[in-house]
């Protein structure tokens, strides 16, 4: 192959590039303000993809795969670019990088061979800096690889572990009962609905958790579960559905309501989160349910006399119903009609 020359531009691009990405692992890894450029635009992409090629359907199964998906390929990302931006740097001379047996300046594919080798630290020897100066890259380029890589895949135990979460705090909610209405009625003990009381506190501190592991780890709005009892996000609307029909219970049944002002004010502060980061400018044209209230009624369950009109938060009811679509789900699965 010839020899080839590089204009100074690659040094340039090849630094800037590496400051680039060391600085989006960096935000990602290890601040909790959300993820960096690279890492928002891969998994953005990814889950766009992955939505639309599974027809915007919450049931369906390829939703599933997205997010190891999206961890993969913005690590994958990261070394690609890290790797990159280090063979523009040694491009730049060509000289560069030397065979370390015939001494012979490397072309191309073997100057891009040592940059992989330098990031990953094997050091095989076969090629080598040419010159003191190349060495010392050569030498912080293998230690910044070394943290920068690591730290990325590291990266994946906090993730999960969000994950984890938001998959029990799913859980906890449906358990209580497959509907909204179901739930309230499984609370009520004839006097008082202490049994759902009992529970808030451990809801509202998962559902501060949830939002807290969205700011430092956006990536875990790409793991789905097609089951949409298992799914976090109708999770979370029947959640506000079992706190608005709490709120059409007669006055004279007594409530604890600290805990439903907290667990309402921590379900704000999800939904703000997600409008900020995830929905911008809602435009959800999805019909909110009409509450069937017959059930509580039937259950022997006091409520005010203007309860069939309860809507008190339709703003919060909206921003749901755009975060169901977005996810592929609707108010069918949260209030289904029997």
């Amino acid at each position: 192959m010839e020899q080839y020359g590089g204009p100074m531009v690659f040094l340039v691009l090849g630094i800037l590039l590496f400051l680039f990405t060391a600085t989006d692992i960096t935000k990602t890894t290890l601040s909790t303000r959300g993820g960096g450029t690279i890492t928002n635009i891969v998994s953005k992409s990814v889950w766009r993809c992955f939505f639309a090629a599974a027809g915007r359907r919450g049931e369906a199964k390829l939703l599933e795969y997205a997010g190891q998906c999206v961890l993969l390929l913005v690590l994958l990302t990261w070394i690609a670019c890290l790797w990159f931006s280090l063979f523009l740097m040694l491009a730049s001379d060509s000289a560069s990088v030397i065979n370390g047996t015939t001494k012979a300046a490397a072309d191309l594919w073997e100057t891009f061979y040592y940059a992989g080798f330098t990031l990953s630290t094997l050091g095989v020897g076969d090629f080598a800096a040419s010159n003191d100066a190349w060495r010392v890259v050569t030498s912080a380029a293998a230690f910044c690889g070394l943290t920068l890589i690591t730290a990325a895949i590291t990266y994946i135990v906090p993730v999960l572990s969000a994950v984890s979460l938001q998959n029990q705090l799913s859980l906890l909610i449906t358990s209580m009962g497959r509907t909204p209405q179901e739930i309230v009625i499984n609370s009520w003990n004839g006097s008082d609905f202490s049994r759902f009381y009992d529970n808030a506190s451990d809801i509202r501190q998962m559902l501060v958790e949830h939002t807290l592991n969205h700011h430092a780890y956006p990536v875990i709005r790409c793991f789905h579960n097609k089951q949409a009892e298992k799914n976090v996000i109708p999770a979370v609307a029947s959640l506000n559905e079992v706190l608005q029909l709490l709120e059409e219970v007669a006055e004279d049944v007594p409530q604890d309501t600290l805990k439903h002002k907290m667990l309402v004010s921590a379900l704000d502060q999800h939904l703000e989160m997600q409008r900020s980061n995830y929905l911008g400018q809602v435009n959800s044209h999805a019909q909110s349910p009409i509450m069937d209230l017959a059930s509580l009624s039937d259950a022997g369950i006091p409520l005010k006399s203007n309860a069939a009109q309860m809507l008190n938060a339709p703003e919060r009811r909206r921003l749901l119903g755009a975060l169901l679509e977005a996810d592929g789900w609707g108010w069918h699965h949260v209030c289904p009609r029997d």
